[in-house]
């Protein structure tokens, strides 16, 4: 049942962090790991269920044969199911040496790809406020790509995953070296980019996710008041410069700040909708009602929805990207790999970065294992942590 369980379901429920396909083996990598070790529980599966093996290398194993199995200790499953015929023969597709070049290219274009991306995102001032609310599913899937990229080079590419006597291992290293364009300075340096691009994005959001209520009830207020004002003008109380009093607009106009102040900041998607709908509605009464001819309306007008677009903007700042980053960013799986990389003294450096990153970690993972529940157990686990 176990086996069964492993095979078929995403237990960790870690691909929502991990949506594209081609991320599909990282996202469940953890759960990879946990099914390699009970099978050899089960040994007569690795020996005789080829459907059974076929089926769980074409899911977890379909462009990766070197996994981590707990805090950087690596298994090679071309050595260690070598003596399991149904296992070795499912494995074969995933080793063909044009399917080993494809992955080994494809990761090379990516890591210079992202690499190129996270180099502009560093450059002072780049990464602001707005920006950032802008552009979340960006810089998502940027870290997505660099943080598997990392992963699938440092473990294809290290020394303990190769046996320098064996012929075919020497032959599928030499292969990702070569079409991966390896150069460990150029991974190494990717690695520090992304940690640090990583460390400044996440301080931004939980920035923002605690000043969060105060500045939407901000901007809600700011752009009742606009609101207000307007009607003001066309009432004929407020005068401004060549507005006529118009008791149909003063109506709408003061409609409008009773449902801007009505948006509930609990109800996120209900607020979000009908935000939108009040943007579209002042975009509408600018040009049924010619008010364009009018400057000091249009700015009004223009203030108003540039308060309701940063209302949506920050509603929009969510837990749960935290709770992503938290799970893309793991390195566990460097944990002893990451020493080729460096001297030993830059070694010393960043283990105590690592060590401080890890402690923060553990006082994160009530948060990440409430977030990768299943609904029906979420308050219990709110209430137990």
């Amino acid at each position: 049942m176990v086996i069964g369980r492993l095979r078929s379901d995403d237990i960790y429920n870690q691909v929502s962090a991990y949506p594209l396909p081609e991320h599909r083996s990282t996202a469940l990598a953890n759960q990879a790991a946990m099914l390699y070790v009970i099978l050899y529980f089960e040994p007569s599966i690795l020996h005789t269920h080829q459907a059974k093996m076929r089926e769980i290398v074409d899911k977890y194993f379909p462009d990766n044969w070197v996994i981590s199995i707990y805090m950087g200790i690596t298994v090679n499953l071309v050595d260690a199911w070598e003596p399991y015929k149904a296992a070795k023969t499912a494995l074969n597709n995933t080793l063909d040496l044009s399917n080993v070049r494809e992955q080994a290219s494809r990761y090379a274009t990516v890591s210079e790809r992202v690499h190129a991306q996270v180099q502009q995102f560093l450059k002072e001032g780049y990464l602001r406020e707005e920006m950032v609310l802008d552009n979340i599913p960006k810089l998502l899937n940027c870290l997505r790509d660099c943080n598997v990229a990392i992963r699938w080079l440092m473990l294809h590419t290290a020394d303990s995953a190769c046996d320098p006597n064996n012929k075919r291992f020497r032959q599928i290293k030499d292969q990702i070296l070569t079409d991966s364009r390896y150069n460990p300075r150029i991974l190494f340096q990717l690695l520090l980019d992304t940690a640090q691009f990583e460390f400044i994005l996440k301080e931004m959001f939980k920035q923002m996710l605690s000043e969060k209520q105060t500045k939407w009830e901000h901007y809600k207020t700011e752009g009742s008041e606009r609101m207000t004002e307007l009607a003001d003008v066309f009432s004929g109380v407020k005068p401004l410069t060549r507005v006529e009093k118009n008791e149909n607009l003063q109506a709408w106009f003061r409609e409008i700040p009773k449902q801007i102040l009505s948006l509930n900041y609990d109800d996120s998607t209900a607020a979000g909708r009908k935000t939108v709908q009040l943007i579209q509605a002042l975009e509408e009464v600018q040009e049924f009602h010619q008010l364009e001819s009018n400057l000091q309306v249009c700015q009004f007008l223009a203030d108003t929805r540039k308060f309701l677009h940063q209302m949506i903007r920050t509603i929009n700042i969510k837990e749960e990207v935290l709770i992503t980053m938290q799970i893309v960013g793991d390195l566990s799986f460097a944990w002893q790999l990451i020493d080729s990389f460096t001297s030993a003294q830059r070694v010393a450096v960043l283990f105590w970065r690592v060590g401080i990153l890890c402690e923060k970690s553990f006082a994160d993972h009530p948060r990440k294992h409430v977030y990768i529940s299943s609904k029906d157990h979420k308050a219990s686990d709110s209430r137990h942590y």
